[in-house]
C-alpha cells in the first residue's frame, strides 16, 4: 500500500494494538462518564475559562504521537495504543459540544454516534488491516521488528516462533531472510514474560466462554434469549403494519412519541426477527446455514438496531450490546464446531 508515494507497512501486531485501544477509549468513555455523573457533573472553571476534558483527550494523543515518533520497540507501541485510547475516548467523549450549538454536552443522540464513530473505526480495522494477507515484503519487515528484541535482549519463545512462521515460504535464496533464520536459529530466547493484567483478563474471559459454551444448555438459552427478543420487536412491527393498512389508522394518534428514530429502529429490529425466523426454520435441514443466519442476525442487532436503542436509552443499551455480543461469540464457537463436524463427515 503507498501514500503519497511511500510505502505503508502493515504491522502484524496491529490486531492486537487496535484492539487495546478501542478497548482503551471505550473504557475513557465509560470512565468519565461514570465519575461526572457521580460527582454531579462538576466543572473546572477558573475565573471565566472552562477547562473541558477534551484537551486532556488531547494533550494524551499528542503524548501518544510523540512516543510514536521518538521510540521503535514494541513496548512503545503498546503504551500508544494505551495513550492515544484514553487521549481519543476522552476527545470523542465531548462530541456533542461539537455539533450543537449551544454546546450541549448532554445532547440525545451523541451516545449513539459515539456508538457509530466505534463500530466504523472496528468495521475500518477489520477491512484494511485485519483480513488482507501480508506481502511478502511485509512478512520480511515484520520478522525483521521481531528481531529487533535480540539486540535488547527480549526476544521470547513464542515471538521466535512467529518470525520463523513470517518467514516461511519466503525466498531462502535472499540474503536478508537467510541472515534472519540464522540470527534466529543462533539467539538464545528468553522466558515468556508474565501476562499483564488486560491480557490475564481476556485469557480469563476467554476460559470462562470456552467451559460454558461447551455446555448445551448455555447454547440453548443463548439462542433461546436472541429468538424471543427478536419475535417480539417482530410482533410489535406486524402490529403497526396491521394497524396501519386494515385499521386505517394515524400510528402518530396511537404512538404520538414515534420518530423517525423510532421507526427506523424498528425497521432494523424487524429484519432482525425476519433472520431469526428463518434461521429457525433452516436449523431443521442445516444446522450450520441456521447458525450463520442467526449469526447475521445478530449482526443487525449490532450495527443497527443498538444505534436506535443508545439514541432513546443512552448508556443503558450497553445492556443490549453486551447481550448481542455474548449471543454472537456462542454462535461463532458452534459454526466452527458445525465446520469441523462437517469436514471430518466429508473425509
Amino acid at each position: 500500500m503507498k501514500l503519497f508515494g511511500r510505502h505503508l507497512i502493515r504491522n502484524q501486531e496491529a490486531g492486537s494494538l487496535l484492539e487495546l485501544f478501542l478497548v482503551t477509549a471505550v473504557f475513557s468513555v465509560l470512565g468519565i462518564r461514570f465519575f461526572l455523573a457521580l460527582t454531579g457533573y462538576p466543572s473546572l472553571s477558573p475565573g471565566n475559562l472552562h477547562i473541558a476534558h477534551v484537551l486532556l483527550g488531547g494533550v494524551l494523543m499528542m503524548l501518544a504521537l510523540i512516543v510514536a515518533l521518538a521510540h521503535i520497540n514494541k513496548s512503545a507501541y503498546y503504551l500508544v495504543a494505551v495513550l492515544g485510547g484514553f487521549g481519543f475516548g476522552a476527545f470523542i467523549d465531548e462530541l456533542g459540544k461539537f455539533i450543537t450549538g449551544d454546546n450541549d454536552y448532554f445532547f440525545r443522540p451523541t451516545v449513539a454516534l459515539i456508538y457509530v464513530v466505534f463500530v466504523l473505526v472496528y468495521l475500518l480495522v477489520e477491512i484494511f488491516v485485519n483480513k488482507p494477507r501480508l506481502s511478502d515484503q511485509e512478512k520480511l519487515i515484520n520478522a525483521l521488528e521481531l528481531a529487533k528484541e535480540v539486540v535488547i535482549g527480549d526476544l521470547d519463545h513464542r515471538e521466535r516462533r512467529r518470525a520463523l512462521q513470517l518467514l516461511e515460504g519466503l525466498s531462502p535464496a535472499d540474503p536478508v531472510v537467510r541472515a534472519l533464520r540464522d540470527l534466529l536459529y543462533s539467539t538464545e530466547a528468553v522466558s515468556v514474560p508474565k501476562p499483564n493484567i488486560y491480557t490475564k483478563a481476556k485469557y480469563k474471559a476467554r476460559r470462562i466462554y470456552i467451559k460454558l459454551v461447551k455446555k448445551a444448555w448455555f447454547v440453548r438459552a443463548m439462542i433461546a434469549f436472541f429468538v424471543l427478543q427478536s419475535l417480539f420487536a417482530l410482533a410489535l412491527g406486524l402490529f403497526l403494519l396491521y394497524a396501519k393498512v386494515h385499521w386505517q389508522v394515524d400510528l402518530q394518534s396511537i404512538f404520538p412519541s414515534l420518530s423517525f428514530f423510532d421507526l427506523a429502529g424498528l425497521f432494523s429490529a424487524t429484519l432482525a426477527a425476519a433472520l431469526v425466523a428463518a434461521a429457525a426454520i433452516k436449523m431443521q435441514s442445516d444446522h450450520l446455514k441456521g447458525y450463520e443466519l442467526f449469526k447475521e442476525a445478530v449482526l443487525v442487532q449490532i450495527f443497527l438496531v443498538q444505534v436506535f436503542l443508545f439514541y432513546k436509552v443512552q448508556f443503558l443499551g450497553l445492556l443490549g450490546l453486551a447481550g448481542n455480543i455474548l449471543v454472537l461469540l456462542v454462535l461463532q464457537y458452534m459454526i466452527r464446531q458445525e465446520k469441523a463436524a462437517n469436514g471430518s463427515r466429508g473425509e
